[in-house]
């Protein structure tokens, strides 16, 4: 039974609202202010950071490809190979040879980059620890709950073929 259409449409609009959080350039900048002037890492970075290590986890191989990255962050594998070649120029990503393939090549976090993912980690823990600050035990046990399960259920492949959006209108 589907969800009624007002609470689906909260729903569609705080994930709005929270896409334009990561793509704000204030965004950035407190990025760059916590990680100082210097670093200039920058919030896709650390999503590429991510994206690579949650790959490698899932992978049966010992490292994630730049297509499987390219698709874990929904982008072109065009723009997914310059973010990795400018990764691994800073330091954050290696490419290496896979064990289980010669032939392909596999990226893995740097010690470098697993610093900084962790810094980042810090500040977004911090930064969601903030804007709950104010609600009551209970029900901030109970929202990381529900959106644990909501991003699993929708991240779960399979789920926008499934939707088919009304036309007209």
């Amino acid at each position: 039974m589907p969800a009624p259409a007002e609470e689906v449409e909260l729903v569609r609009v705080g994930l709005v609202e929270l896409r334009r959080l990561f793509q704000r350039s204030e965004l950035a900048k407190e990025w760059a202010a916590a990680f100082g002037r210097a670093q200039k890492l920058d919030y896709t970075e650390l999503r590429l950071l991510d994206a690579v290590r949650s790959t490698t986890r899932t992978s049966a191989d010992d490292g994630a490809t730049v297509g499987e990255v390219a698709e874990r962050l929904g982008i072109d594998p065009s723009r997914a190979s310059r973010l990795v070649a400018r990764s691994v120029k800073r330091g954050t990503l290696s490419r290496h040879a896979s064990a289980g393939d010669g032939r392909r090549v596999v990226l893995r976090v740097t010690a470098a980059g697993a610093t900084l993912q962790d810094r980042g980690s810090e500040l977004t823990r911090a930064r969601i620890a903030l804007a709950l600050a104010g609600w009551p035990a209970a029900e901030r046990a109970r929202f990381a709950h529900l959106f644990s399960r909501f991003a699993r259920a929708i991240a779960t492949p399979g789920v926008a073929t499934r939707v088919r959006p009304r036309r007209g209108r």
